[in-house]
């Protein structure tokens, strides 16, 4: 009789371990998708926050380019290598650099 009981308590760990390995196996690969879908979506998260301070850096440029005239001429000047009438620029090149 003893043995029988010991027998019936083996049988069932088998199939609670057996269970136990079926759930493991089949949540497992879904619990690691969505880890990597968590870390994608910050990385998202991350670049649509960049992307939206790039564009109210160039909204802020374009309100000035629209408003300020001493903006626009240092635009010009920068970026466009523009001078006023009677102005000499003068360009340094560097010999070091390839």
């Amino acid at each position: 009789m003893n043995v029988w009981k010991f027998t019936q308590r083996i049988c069932l760990l088998a199939i609670i371990g057996l269970v136990v390995g079926i759930v493991l196996r089949l949540f497992l690969p879904k619990m690691e998708e969505q880890k990597r879908l968590r870390a994608q979506a910050e990385t998202l998260r991350q670049d649509i926050q960049r992307e939206a301070e790039q564009l109210r850096q160039l909204k802020r440029k374009q309100e000035k380019l629209q408003e300020d005239p001493t903006f626009v001429e240092k635009i010009a000047r920068e970026d466009l290598n523009y001078a006023k009438p009677g102005e000499t620029i003068f360009r340094f090149v560097d010999e070091d650099k390839p």
